[in-house]
């Protein structure tokens, strides 16, 4: 019988994988060693009298019982766990550049913007996986939010040379997240309270330097570190089918209605305030491109679909289909695997329980 190869990456050494696979790996490892105690250990996964009524383990014919409750463990497991899934997508983009970090507060915009790496390290592991001096050097870092509208978008770029940054909204499907949720990133969330921080201008920053304090608003915050632009988008990634994403896909089976209903409320919010010189607008393609007359900083906001999302966080045009290229065979196969071992741990635990109820009734 012929070899068949499988691609599994939690044999690899860990020390040697790049960001990209670390991502997976430390999911991946959490998930297979809990399948390891399903297949080893009986205890791992009980059910109680009403879930054996209720998912059949009852009246499921004896030749396959022991099957079924091992398939319905495990899988009930990992349907429970969401083992880095829900921001893998995140984290492969932020891991793709250097300049590119993800969960952009607006409180750690000058850390991120001094301090990249260390930014994107604390977005991709946590806090708990830096080094004491990486730590050590978030504490210490000499500003301070003093404002209280904070907010957090998905990804963002510091493209230095073009003196731009660029903070980016992430839907994986252009069916994700509802209406309210896409009205909202337009509107009283997200790009809604970056733009109040335009308009009220107030101070929200404090810097600390030689014993002496200096604050800053947010337009000062961005002058003082060269920043001229921002750009803020919302990135839809896929359509339904699992194809990148278009604007024709999102009018057909997203949300595209809301979003614009929520792009309209920007657009008045600029032009009402007095504050924006409305330079350029796209109703159809959702795009406004204002300047802030006190500080002359411009901004862009705007929707992207599939591909369009990379160039402009990255500045380079890359498939978004790209991104899903990593294929490996660690979870179909411990799954199936641990599936097997629990169903024949299940029959060894309850096969001497089966012999004394036999000869009892006999």
């Amino acid at each position: 019988m012929a070899i068949k190869k499988r691609n599994l990456l939690c044999i690899r050494k860990k020390q040697n994988l790049d960001v990209g696979h670390l991502i997976l790996y430390n999911s991946y490892k959490n998930i297979l060693s809990n399948f390891m105690d399903l297949a080893t250990k009986k205890d791992a996964k009980d059910f109680d009298p009403i879930a054996k009524v209720y998912h059949g383990l009852l009246s499921a014919p004896p030749e396959i019982r022991d099957y079924y409750e091992a398939l319905l463990g495990v899988t009930s497991y990992y349907q429970a766990s969401k083992g880095g899934r829900g921001r893998y997508i995140e984290k492969k983009l932020a891991s793709s550049f250097d300049f590119c970090s993800l969960d952009i507060r607006l409180s750690e915009i000058p850390l991120w913007i001094t301090y990249p790496i260390t930014h994107k390290r604390k977005g991709i592991f946590t806090l708990q996986g830096l080094s004491d001096d990486e730590k050590r050097l978030i504490r210490t870092f000499n500003w301070s939010w003093i404002g209280n509208k904070d907010e957090k978008t998905d990804l963002g770029s510091v493209i230095k040379n073009e003196r731009t940054i660029v903070l980016m909204e992430i839907k994986n499907r252009v069916d994700s997240g509802g209406t309210a949720a896409r009205r909202e990133i337009w509107a009283s969330q997200k790009f809604g309270i970056i733009l109040d921080h335009f308009i009220k201008d107030e101070k929200v920053y404090r810097k600390h330097e030689n014993g002496k304090s200096k604050d800053f608003s947010f337009t000062e915050m961005f002058l003082h570190f060269g920043i001229h632009t921002l750009e803020m988008y919302i990135g839809i990634l896929f359509d339904i089918n699992g194809s990148p994403a278009s604007i024709e896909a999102d009018k057909r089976n997203g949300f595209y209605s809301s979003s614009k209903e929520g792009f309209n409320y920007l657009l008045a919010k600029m032009k009402n305030c007095g504050k924006f010189d409305i330079m350029d607008v796209d109703n159809e393609k959702l795009r406004v491109e204002a300047m802030h007359k006190p500080s002359g900083i411009t901004i862009i906001c705007g929707a992207l679909y599939g591909d369009e999302i990379t160039v402009k966080l990255f500045r380079q045009k890359i498939p978004v289909s790209d991104l899903l290229l990593l294929k490996y065979d660690d979870i179909w196969l411990s799954q199936l695997i641990a599936i097997s071992e629990r169903a024949n741990l299940i029959l060894e635990c309850e096969e001497p329980i089966r012999r004394i109820y036999k000869f009892r009734r006999i």
